[in-house]
């Protein structure tokens, strides 16, 4: 993991990228935390969601190379939710907050 820390791919993305943390549901625990990059006029970008046990940043490489090619891209971190339908209405509600008309999702799990 330390070599990661190290290359300067990751350093180069962590530099020019910001984490956003943005709250979207009445309950002020639940932060979503998202890297969104390439042009924001592009209102249908790629989202990335995580594993359980990752972080937005995991897809740093992703999101430095589609952004090259010219796509925006949305790496996220999503809050606790102990409920399905929940997760989907906090999913949601960030995507109206983005203002966001459509989306790609791609996802990674265990």
């Amino acid at each position: 993991m330390e070599e990661i820390r190290i290359s300067p791919d990751y350093n180069w993305f962590r530099s020019t990228v910001p984490l956003k943390k943005i709250i979207v549901d009445d309950d002020d625990s639940k932060v979503w935390s998202l890297y969104d990059a390439g042009p924001k006029s592009i209102r249908c970008p790629i989202i990335f969601l995580p594993p359980v046990s990752g972080t937005a940043e995991v897809f740093f490489q992703q999101v430095l190379a589609l952004t090259g090619w010219g796509y925006r891209v949305i790496s996220l971190q999503y809050p606790v939710y102990w409920d399905l339908l929940e997760f989907c209405d906090g999913f949601r509600k960030l995507l109206d907050h983005l203002q966001l008309d459509k989306v790609c999702i791609t996802m990674e799990n265990l």
